[in-house]
């Protein structure tokens, strides 16, 4: 049984990082999020920073990586059901009652898109007038930061061209995400986020959110998993090569 061989997982800590017997699997949304975690179109293996910091902290197996539809991804990890962790999770009083979380890794900035054709100057000056127009998110995208309109948020897309066709032919007016996603899927060729067309402003009265990697309260393994992602993260800010890793994929 895959439970009763994680058991006996970890075998030691090594200057922050792990040594296991089988490999952490690790999942992430596959609308693509980078750059946190997507699919590289070169090489067609899955990249990022959330990717490149659990390579640091566990060594030996390679983790597994695979990317899911974000609702997947989170029932696959609290029903351990084939992922032992969620990459790229933000904390929510919602998944808190579900999950323990890691410590954070990164900080993202809460950030909206629109057409130019449609907005001539920036519409939204408070959070209050994001409730005078059509917004959207990505299905299962967590928007608490936007206060209480996130309850008026349309959320039926499952990727980001989808997002963008919404705002093409109107039935969104305004999209709401973190900017460097927005940047990073530009940057990548994933979507045609180009400042000809399109906008990205920071959402004003938000404040940059934390990143963490999440674990099921129900992993036989979930404290030491939780253990071993703290210290990691630890030794890796404290070394320098967290913000490394940072600097080369948010350039």
């Amino acid at each position: 049984m895959r439970q009763s061989l994680l058991k006996s997982l970890f075998l030691l800590l090594f200057t922050g990082s792990c040594h296991a017997l089988e490999p952490i699997r690790a999942c992430g949304g596959d609308s693509n999020w980078p750059p946190m975690s997507y699919i590289s179109e070169e090489t067609k293996s899955i990249q990022g920073l959330s990717v490149q910091v659990l390579k640091e902290i566990f060594l030996k197996p390679t983790p597994e990586f695979k990317l899911r539809p974000w609702a997947r991804c989170m029932s696959e990890v609290e029903s351990l059901q084939g992922s032992d962790l969620i990459m790229s999770s933000f904390r929510t009083p919602e998944r808190e009652q579900k999950f323990y979380f890691s410590r954070p890794y990164f900080n993202l900035t809460p950030a909206y898109f629109f057409a130019r054709q449609r907005f001539a100057q920036a519409p939204i000056t408070t959070l209050r007038d994001l409730s005078q127009y059509k917004v959207c998110s990505l299905h299962g995208a967590a928007t608490s930061y936007v206060g209480s309109a996130a309850s008026q948020i349309e959320s039926g897309a499952t990727n980001y061209l989808s997002l963008i066709r919404k705002i093409d032919r109107g039935h969104c007016e305004i999209v709401v995400d973190m900017k460097e996603v927005f940047l990073g899927l530009s940057k990548i060729g994933v979507a045609p986020f180009d400042a000809a067309h399109y906008k990205i402003l920071v959402l004003p009265e938000t404040q940059q959110l934390p990143l963490h990697f999440a674990i099921s309260k129900r992993h036989p393994n979930a404290k030491k998993i939780l253990e071993m992602l703290n210290k990691g993260i630890a030794t890796l800010e404290k070394n320098g090569k967290l913000k490394q890793l940072a600097d080369r994929d948010f350039k």
